[in-house]
C-alpha cells in the first residue's frame, strides 16, 4: 500500500534545501573575494551557519520517499533507474569538477584527480555516493527496521552518528597525507556519518501521518533557533568547520526539517515558485558550485559590498543552473549529464510524489 500525503512537505523540503546549499556557497564566495569590505561580517557568519542543513535534508528526503512509497518491496527496476538518473550525472559532473580543479596539466595529475573525484567523492557532488549507500542499506535493513521500534532505533542511530562525527570533529588531524584527507574530506563518505538522517527518514516515511501530528507541535518553531545558538557556541569553543559534517548539525538539521514540515503541512497547495525550484533542485545541487567557481573569476566592481555581491552571486548562479538544466534537457542525453528536470505541477497535496 502506498501513502500519498507527502507532496507538499517534500517539495518544500527539496526547494529550501537546494536554495540553502546555493546561498551557503554564495556567502562563502563573498567572504573569500570581498574580505576587507566595510560590511557586517557577523550577519554573514550567522546566515552562513544557518543554511548548512542542505545535504542532511536531501538525504532525509531520499529515504523518506523510498520508505513511504515502497512499503512492501522495492521494484527490480528501481536501481536501474537510479543508475541512469543519479549515477550517470554523478560521473559526468565528477569529471567536470576534477578537471576544473587541476592546476598542473599532466596525465598523472588528470587521472589522479578524476579517480579521487569519482571513487572517493572528492568533489561537490559527493552526496550522491552517500545516497546510493543508503539505497543499498534500505534494501538490506528495511525488514529489520520494520520490526524494530522507532523509539529505540532512532536514538541508537543518533548516538552512532554522534560518536562517529565527534571522533573526527574533536581529534587531531594526523600528520600525513592519507590522514589529512580522511580527517578533512574522507570521513564524509561512509554512511555512518549520516545514519541518523537515514533512520529518521525511514520511520517518518513509514508512519508519516502519525509523525505529521507530532510535527505540528508549536514548540518546534523555537528548536531551530536554539540549535543554531548551540552551533555558534560550539564554533566559539571548539572552532569547528563551517560545514554539515558536525555533531551539532544532527540537532539543527532535524529541527529545520520539523519546522519546514510544520509550516508546509498547513498549506493546501504548493506555490508555483516552490514547485519550479523543486523540479530543478537536483540540477541546482549538481551545478551550483561549478558556476560559483566560474563567476568568482570575475573581478567585482570596487563599489560592491558583501550583501549585494552575495545576492548577485546567489541569483546569477541559480538562474545559470536552471538555464543549463533546461538547455541540456532539450536533448535526449542531457538528463544523464546535468540531471533530470521533474515535471510535477502544483496540485492537491494528495498527488503522488517523485522518488528523486
Amino acid at each position: 500500500m502506498k501513502s500519498q500525503s507527502l507532496i507538499n512537505e517534500v517539495f518544500w523540503l527539496r526547494c529550501i534545501a537546494c536554495l540553502a546549499v546555493t546561498l551557503g556557497h554564495a556567502i562563502g564566495s563573498g567572504n573569500k573575494y570581498l574580505t576587507g569590505s566595510s560590511i557586517d561580517y557577523l550577519g554573514s557568519y550567522v546566515l552562513h551557519m544557518a543554511v548548512l542543513f542542505g545535504v542532511p535534508v536531501f538525504i532525509f528526503i531520499s529515504e523518506l520517499l523510498l520508505a513511504n512509497k515502497y512499503t512492501e518491496k522495492v521494484p527490480d527496476t528501481f536501481m536501474r533507474k537510479r543508475v541512469q538518473f543519479l549515477l550517470l550525472p554523478y560521473l559526468f559532473m565528477s569529471i567536470v569538477y576534477a578537471l576544473i580543479s587541476i592546476e598542473k596539466w599532466t596525465f598523472q595529475e588528470v587521472m589522479t584527480r578524476i579517480a579521487m573525484s569519482v571513487f572517493l567523492g572528492d568533489s561537490a557532488v559527493y552526496f550522491i555516493l552517500i545516497i546510493f549507500q543508503f539505497y543499498f542499506l534500505h534494501l538490506f535493513l528495511r525488514r529489520y527496521l520494520d520490526r524494530l521500534s522507532a523509539k529505540h532505533t532512532i536514538p541508537i542511530a543518533l548516538l552512532i552518528n554522534f560518536l562517529y562525527l565527534a571522533f573526527f570533529n574533536f581529534t587531531e588531524v594526523p600528520d600525513n597525507a592519507v590522514g589529512h584527507f580522511i580527517w578533512t574530506k574522507g570521513y564524509w563518505m561512509p554512511f555512518t556519518g549520516w545514519l541518523f538522517y537515514f533512520v529518521l527518514g525511514f520511520y517518518c516515511g513509514r508512519n508519516f501521518q502519525a509523525v505529521l501530528n507530532f510535527f505540528r507541535k508549536k514548540w518546534l518553531l523555537v528548536t531551530p533557533f536554539l540549535a543554531l545558538v548551540l552551533m555558534l557556541l560550539m564554533n566559539r569553543i571548539f572552532h569547528l568547520d563551517y560545514d554539515s559534517k558536525r555533531v551539532d548539525m544532527l540537532l539543527y538539521a532535524s529541527s529545520v526539517i520539523f519546522l519546514i514540515v510544520y509550516v508546509s503541512s498547513s498549506i493546501g497547495k504548493v506555490p508555483k515558485l516552490v514547485m519550479f525550484i523543486s523540479n530543478y533542485s537536483f540540477s541546482i545541487f549538481l551545478l551550483n558550485l561549478f558556476y560559483f567557481r566560474l563567476l568568482s573569476s570575475i573581478e567585482p566592481p570596487e563599489f560592491i559590498n558583501l550583501p549585494s555581491y552575495t545576492f548577485l552571486m546567489f541569483l546569477s548562479t541559480l538562474l545559470l543552473c536552471i538555464g543549463t538544466a533546461y538547455l541540456f534537457n532539450q536533448f535526449r542525453f542531457g538528463k544523464y549529464m546535468v540531471g533530470r528536470i521533474m515535471t510535477y505541477k502544483a496540485h492537491s497535496k494528495y498527488n503522488n510524489v517523485p522518488i528523486l
